[in-house]
């Protein structure tokens, strides 16, 4: 999802600067509401799991996209064995392709074991800018939010709100502890200790951000330690009403997970904590300064990152990465940040 969600600033600012430009936006089903939004942006959710799986299957959305609309340009921003047929069947039919620069090599460079070679690399929000550039398309990224929440849709997030608190009295804190790999979960447990010491300095509520029964289950662990203070966000909201509920956080605290992105692009402030990647592999949180980032220093653990997106094993066998940030760090920086 983050890699999606890092096109929509994107997508955004091109139609902002060219007017008379329309876009398809070739995604998954369940991320085509990122897009729905954006005048002149047409997603097309394509299901390719299953409806357009395999090369027969990228033969027939092929099809289906030609009987669409005509194309001035491809952009493949995903350069994935799907989109590699998919774009050589536009130039069979003489359809411009242009392929986005994904960075294998060196990002391969820094997260590999031995003899690494760390530096800034581009974010992705920048690789992706630069394919449009490279179609002949300049352009600047425009400033946050990136995300326009319909009136009926913070209607609705309204009404939820107001059956679960009767009126906001204090700071309201996002929690997202949760990412596709082990390498980038914080301990659960260190959770408790930053609620508990944030609830006795500041008045605080906390809103539980998630999927899954995993998930929920922990949420409700942590709802049943703090009652007062922790409202499960998971599995109550559609992802539309998630953002229109985010917007209206004073901060989110989260992992290198699609939540970070989502936060960032709708600027808000948040604190993210990484493992075993790092933000200079250019999937950072978007627009946010170093205040908005804590981990354990590249001087002190050499290993990281030990990945581009999260692995699930560890080369010290302890996660030191993540086992190393203290809860007490954490609340302390989120209470500083509320001052």
């Amino acid at each position: 999802m983050g890699d999606v969600v890092l096109l929509v600033p994107v997508i955004r600012s091109f139609v902002a600067a060219y007017p008379d430009a329309e876009v398809t936006v070739v995604t998954r089903p369940k991320f085509a509401s990122f897009f729905t939004d954006i005048e002149r942006v047409v997603p097309f959710p394509a299901d390719v799991d299953h409806t357009y799986n395999g090369i027969f299957g990228m033969r027939d959305l092929f099809k289906k996209l030609l009987k669409k609309s005509s194309y001035d340009v491809v952009i493949d921003m995903h350069d994935h064995v799907r989109t590699m047929i998919l774009r050589n069947l536009f130039k069979i039919f003489f359809t411009r392709v242009v392929v986005f620069d994904k960075g294998r090599k060196e990002k391969k460079e820094v997260a590999r074991k031995e003899n690494k070679i760390v530096r800034p690399l581009l974010h992705t929000v920048e690789r992706y800018r630069l394919a449009f550039e490279k179609a002949g398309f300049p352009f600047q990224i425009q400033p946050p939010p990136y995300f326009q929440i319909k009136q009926s849709i913070q209607d609705e997030t309204n009404e939820w709100l107001i059956k679960n608190i009767s009126k906001k009295k204090e700071k309201w804190i996002g929690i997202a502890p949760f990412a596709m790999h082990q390498s980038k979960i914080w301990p659960l447990e260190n959770y408790t200790v930053v609620i508990a010491q944030l609830v006795e300095r500041l008045p605080v509520k906390f809103f539980l951000f998630g999927g899954g029964e995993k998930e929920i289950k922990f949420f409700e662990s942590l709802k049943e330690k703090f009652p007062a203070h922790c409202l499960i966000v998971a599995g109550q909201l559609k992802l539309k009403q998630e953002l229109a509920l985010i917007e209206k956080l004073d901060l989110m605290l989260c992992v290198d997970s699609s939540n970070m992105h989502l936060a960032s692009l709708m600027g808000i402030p948040i604190i993210s904590l990484w493992g075993g990647t790092h933000t200079d592999v250019g999937f950072g949180p978007y627009g946010k300064g170093p205040d908005s980032i804590l981990q354990i220093s590249r001087q002190e653990l050499p290993c990281r990152p030990c990945s581009v997106y999260g692995r699930e094993k560890c080369y010290r066998g302890d996660f030191a990465c993540l086992t190393w940030i203290q809860p007490a760090l954490v609340a302390e920086k989120i209470e500083k940040s509320m001052m």
